[in-house]
């Protein structure tokens, strides 16, 4: 099961459909409020606490005992929460790029990247109308902008949550990522009990979309020593 990150949609697995679909059954989906899901731009209270949720009658909707998940960045947080929640429902646990909290450094980023739309450059503003529709993505972008939630929030904190998550998990990060330092990575490997860490040379924070070949070959080792 593929989550992807909080500003995009079920494009972002584009380089993973092929490569895991050959031995696995590999779904993806628009959370809602994302790509052709259903418009919703408040970031409510319990926005992981829903998603994960969402999840849960998804999977069962497809009659999935127990799954694999691959999560990015914000889809990493949602099947943390999923994990904690449902733990009998996860095989493993794949965490590419993920913010585990807010801290200075990642919400001075944060402040850095998320320009107001007007100030955006063209090859972005392009994704996101790609990703989303050309009215609602700008309506999305200054939601977020106005919510900062995330790791953009110092209230958010899933460091409590890790040690509670008992499958094993693949934890890892791009040693060049523009938001989040190796040490969320490291945080995650070290108090998730069965985890193991990769962090990629050389490479930024959508880790499966700039090294697909290398991220295709890491994750497809884990999940088959573990199927």
């Amino acid at each position: 099961m593929g989550l992807h990150h909080g500003m995009s949609c079920v494009r972002t697995w584009k380089d993973q459909v092929s490569a895991f679909g050959g031995q696995f059954s590999f779904v993806v989906y628009d959370r809602l409020g994302h790509g052709r899901s259903e418009h919703h731009v408040p970031y409510e209270e319990d926005y992981f606490e829903n998603r994960a949720d969402e999840l849960r009658e998804f999977i069962t909707e497809l009659g999935f005992d127990s799954v694999h998940i691959c999560g990015l960045c914000e889809g990493g947080a949602v099947a943390l929460v999923f994990a904690s929640s449902w733990p009998e429902r996860v095989k493993t646990l794949i965490l590419p790029s993920v913010g585990y909290y807010g801290d200075d450094q990642t919400i001075a980023k944060c402040e850095q990247y998320f320009h107001p739309w007007t100030e955006l450059g063209e090859s972005v503003r392009n994704r996101l109308i790609r990703d989303h529709g050309e009215g609602y993505a700008t309506l999305k972008w200054e939601a977020v902008r106005e919510a900062k939630p995330y790791v953009w929030s110092r209230s958010y904190d899933l460091r409590p949550l890790l040690g509670s998550i008992e499958v094993p998990t693949l934890v890892m990060g791009g040693d060049r990522d523009q938001f989040f330092g190796i040490e969320h990575a490291i945080v995650a490997y070290e108090q998730i009990k069965d985890s193991e860490l990769c962090i990629l040379p050389r490479v930024g924070h959508f880790l499966n979309e700039e090294a697909p070949v290398m991220f295709n070959e890491i994750t497809m080792n884990f999940l088959q020593r573990h199927t």
